[in-house]
């Protein structure tokens, strides 16, 4: 069998008393109790479809799941430990002892097949063996993720935790109390939640005229709607019911198909036979018989008719066996019972149309199927709706259903659309208050499928991440990630694991590739076998679909939950074999594209690497894997650093030094990536470790001689010191950095540190001359080809041009630099937003100027740029305050200010403590304004003539609230002789107006 990741449910069964069984008895009388229980115990274990991996001692290893996953193994393997009590009580009443059991149940994920004599390893097996370790005789303990994964079906009491060696943390328990019903019923969704029935409108309209047709037509027809799991079909049968019976008198009869257990053939039609005649589980055998008798004789007048029904009938509830005169074969039975079946359905409809339903059959026995299409094909003269319920599986069991006659349709049910799903989330939560970025992401994750939309809804429920207050459900926190719930996960795993073994290991391959795949790229990571042909297969079966989107014709995925569970099945080895594969092809396959693919083809390094380090492989792959993976990593990192993202840089370099260490050998990266790192910590505003990380890099740089290296140090060392206030150090590094980039002939940095150099002149407000002297710079790096740069220049030029008043300029700036966005696909930039958000506040459009920063906001968060989002809170705080949204101005300066102390960042801490100054004034509060302004004094940096500014401005503001007017008018004579020394005319706007108050 070969290796595959598997979500098993294991099974640890140990017999109590066994010691004192030895001493009290010969050592043949031990012999064969113990031979009987474990044959007893074998027999329950295969029952519920468990494989018997071994016995230890006295105990007993059962694991479901393998060779074949089943959706419901969890449920199984705690049927399978009720029975096993249920069976020893049997066996002691039998030998006169009173022997016990403890078992253990845990669900997790472990490796099955492989090495010889081992089922299954992993964890899973090991927790499960210390449960039953802890567990009480006669006790049944569950794992936490097989309580989750039965919790429907199964009662349970919480237990205190389990304690075991190894274990860090306690293994959370549960005690089995009791199944919720006899036979199993596959609950799914959420209980509490219930939706009207949404988009299936077609199939409802379809549903109801075949009723209406074997009503008139008094004639049987075989129904059947075919779909996924959860896709709604129960659903779509109720509602139907329901329509049926709210428009005229109907019979309705259910049976359900069972996936295991003993004397199932026969399941649905006892169950139906056991409801019309009205006997339960509780009734002794002569009471059933008494039962079904009296069914029969009110149903048949004829004496002969009316006994060889009972007779046959009988044997079909089980209540009778089949005697010698009856018949003289198993054929000649099945024709028998499905003659009497037909007899039975046909009496009762002789008054009211009637309705069979059949769920799950799938799993259905041949002579179920047989007999279900034999009374559809009879029936001619008796209104009956044989309405059968089944997933795809059905039609690879059984091709040729429904062919036989010509009263058969088959519907299969698609997923639903995005947009109705929409509306099924909002009214199964019946006020729908969630936020729209989470109920983007359910319609996304359940792809139309509603019980994976209720699966996803339960399990944020349970994890109290969505709560109901008052009438309304609410997200309790922003939901960041939405994981598979693990039903879901089990659903599907087990819809893949009995798939051909070709078949399952294709859609492995091309979970490896993505979403979208050709047979060609599944066919390099699989180089073996008739990949093409199974993936036609896979076509058929509905698993995959056909793609047109890219290129070339493709495929993709039914659903995106398909590839993330197919996926997962692959071992750890293999997965990083594979992914290295598909590297090399793809690399191979775009040449001197590479950067066009560079995110995919460093996804897939990555993966190769962190699967081998996993997998702790050691040796020349593993040297192999890192090399490839360091490659790409510090190109994917310089081309975050280009569009500014912090958050991809960072996963970048983690990357990249996990490379590094597993080539202890070779450091010749080392110095590209510190000097990448100081970059990215200072893009996520951790100056003081950014700081370190740069003075590192400019020591390498500089003992290895490389004045290259060393001139982006310097500047990024320099940038890093102005952002803490230190304008000297600023400067000095700057000039030396354009000093080193000229002799290295570097363009490119020779701009970038001049483009530094204007920016603090135009923090200190010299204005025009400076904006010039930038719009100057990106005419220069436009024409040497360099448009990211002119790009940069351009959105900052405008930034100060705006600032200054100068709305023209602004405007063509904005232009400019929109026009090179354009032209070559560059991100759209903060700095360019920040200069539109001051264009449309200049204009007095406050609205938009708040959507503008609200947008550049997001986008900064995202990519971890935690300078840019002090900045843009700083205007946007402005924004408010101009709005007359004091409290929201107010929490937005603080909250600006705190994310400054706590970067390190000091350029923005007077000007947000100046504006929560003017903020207080407008809400009346001059103590708090005075504590502002007097800290906003204190804490500007020298030569900060903006600063300086702002502060003596909100000083008079105050003053004036006070009714100071001398000293108002001294601190605003203050601001005008510092705004000498700058151009800002915003500022000076701000100034006139309070001198003039």
């Amino acid at each position: 069998m070969p290796e595959e990741r598997k979500l098993v449910t294991v099974l640890f069964a140990d017999i109590v008393g066994s010691t004192s069984l030895g001493s009290e008895n010969e050592p043949e009388v031990i012999r064969d109790v113990m031979a009987r229980y474990f044959e007893r115990m074998k027999d329950v274990a295969e029952t519920y479809g468990g494989t018997v991996e071994k016995f230890i001692g006295d105990a007993i290893m059962v694991v479901f799941g393998v060779p074949l996953l089943h959706d419901d193994d969890a449920e199984r393997a705690v049927r399978c430990a009720l029975g096993m009590q249920e069976a020893l009580a049997t066996l002691n009443q039998e030998l006169g002892m009173t022997l016990a059991i403890r078992v253990g149940v845990n669900s997790g994920r472990a490796v099955t097949g492989g090495a010889e004599g081992l089922i299954v390893t992993g964890d899973v097996v090991n927790v499960a063996a210390r449960l039953q370790q802890n567990a009480e005789p006669g006790e049944v303990i569950l794992g936490s993720l097989a309580e989750e994964l039965t919790r429907q079906a199964i009662e349970y009491v919480a237990r205190p935790p389990v304690l075991a060696k190894g274990k860090v943390e306690p293994i959370k328990a549960f005690t089995v109390v009791r199944a919720r019903s006899a036979v199993p019923r596959q609950e799914r969704g959420v209980p509490s939640l219930e939706a009207p029935l949404v988009g299936r409108e077609r199939e409802l309209r379809l549903l109801l005229d075949t009723f209406e047709r074997v009503r008139e037509e008094r004639r049987a027809h075989l129904f059947t709607v075919i779909g996924n799991a959860g896709v709604g079909k129960s659903r779509l049968v109720r509602e139907t019911l329901d329509r049926i019976a709210a428009q005229s008198p109907v019979g309705v009869l259910r049976g359900r198909c069972l996936p295991y257990g003993k004397g199932i053939t026969y399941w649905p039609l006892m169950e139906l036979l056991r409801e019309d005649a009205g006997i339960s589980t509780e009734d002794d055998r002569l009471t059933a018989l008494g039962k079904l008798e009296s069914r029969v004789s009110s149903m048949f007048p004829a004496e002969a008719q009316r006994r060889a029904v009972k007779d046959w009938l009988a044997v079909l509830l089980g209540l009778e066996p089949v005697v010698e005169s009856m018949a003289a074969s198993g054929a000649q039975v099945d024709l028998q019972l499905s003659w009497a079946v037909r007899q039975y359905l046909q009496a009762i409809a002789s008054a009211d149309p009637l309705v069979v339903v059949i769920d799950d059959l799938q799993w259905a026995e041949p002579a179920v199927i047989q007999l279900l299409e034999q009374t559809a094909l009879r029936i001619t003269d008796h209104p009956i709706l044989l309405l059968c319920v089944a997933r795809p599986e059905l039609r690879e069991a059984y091709p040729g259903w429904g062919s036989s006659t010509e009263n058969a349709t088959s519907i299969g049910l698609n997923p639903l659309s995005a947009g109705e799903t929409q509306t099924l989330i909002a009214r199964l939560l019946e006020v729908d208050d969630l936020p729209a970025e989470l109920r983007q992401r359910l319609i996304e994750r359940s792809e139309g499928n509603p019980l994976f939309c209720e699966e996803f809804l339960r399990m944020l429920i349970d994890e109290m991440r969505v709560v109901r207050v008052e009438d309304r459900w609410r997200a309790a926190a922003r939901v960041t990630d939405l994981r598979v719930p693990e039903s879901i996960h089990a659903l599907l795993a087990a819809r893949l694991d009995g798939l051909p073994k070709d078949e399952k290991r294709a859609l492995q391959a091309a979970s490896i590739v993505g979403e979208r795949f050709t047979g060609a790229q599944v066919g390099a990571v699989l180089p073996a076998g008739d990949v093409r042909s199974s993936l036609e297969r896979l076509l058929l079966k509905g698993l995959v679909r056909e793609d047109s989107t890219g290129p070339e014709p493709g495929l993709r995925f039914k659903h995106l939950l398909i590839r993330d569970v197919a996926y997962e099945a692959i071992p750890k080895d293999d997965r990083a074999e594979f992914h290295e594969r598909f590297e090399r092809h793809l690399g191979d396959e775009v040449g001197d594209r590479e950067n066009e693919f560079l995110e995919i083809l460093g996804h897939h390094a990555e993966r190769a690497l962190t699967l081998s380090l996993e997998m702790r492989l050691t040796g020349p792959t593993l040297e192999r894997r890192a090399e490839r993976a360091l490659h790409w990593s510090l190109m994917r990192a310089d081309r975050a650093l280009g569009r500014g993202d912090a958050t991809a840089m960072a996963a970048a370099l983690s990357v990249a030094r996990s490379a590094m260490r597993a080539r202890p050998d070779d450091q010749s990266g080392e110095l590209r990536i510190r000097l990448l790192e100081a970059e990215s910590l200072r893009l996520a505003g951790r100056f003081p470790e950014a700081l370190g990380a740069a003075r590192e890099a400019v020591s390498m740089a500089v003992e290895r001689a490389d004045q290259g290296a060393a001139a982006a140090a310097i500047l990024c060392r320099s940038r890093i010191e102005l952002s803490m206030g230190d304008y000297n150090r600023f400067e000095e590094g700057t000039l030396e950095a354009v000093r080193l980039f000229q002799l290295t002939g570097n363009l490119s940095g020779e701009l970038e540190a001049e483009s530094a150099v204007l920016h603090m002149r135009l923090g200190n407000g010299e204005g025009q001359p400076a904006i010039q002297d930038l719009i100057d710079l990106a005419e220069r790096a436009r024409k040497a080809d360099m448009p990211a740069r002119a790009y940069d220049a351009f959105s900052l030029a405008a930034v100060f041009a705006a600032a200054d008043g100068l709305s023209a300029w602004a405007d063509q700036c904005v232009a400019n630099a929109t026009a090179l966005a354009d032209a070559h696909d560059l991100p759209f930039s903060r700095t360019l937003q920040l200069a539109m958000a001051m264009l449309a506040w200049l204009r007095n459009d406050l609205e938009q100027a708040e959507q503008i920063l609200l947008r550049g906001i997001a986008r900064a968060q995202e990519t971890g740029r935690v300078w840019e989002v002090i900045m843009l809170r700083r205007h946007w705080g402005q924004v408010l305050n101009d709005l007359g949204r004091y409290d929201e101005a107010d929490a937005t300066f603080r909250l600006a200010f705190a994310e400054s102390e706590e970067s390190g960042e000091r350029w923005s801490r007077s000007e947000l403590l100046s504006r929560l100054a003017l903020v207080a004034i407008a809400r009346g509060d001059l103590d708090a304004a005075e504590e502002s302004a007097r800290l906003a004094m204190e804490l500007r940096l020298p030569d900060d003539h903006s600063a300086e500014s702002e502060a003596l401005y909100a000083l008079g503001r105050m003053r004036a609230a006070q009714g100071r007017g001398t000293e108002a008018e001294a601190a605003f004579r203050s601001t005008l002789v510092v705004g000498k020394r700058m151009a800002y005319s915003i500022n000076a706007v701000m100034m006139a107006t309070g001198i003039a108050r």
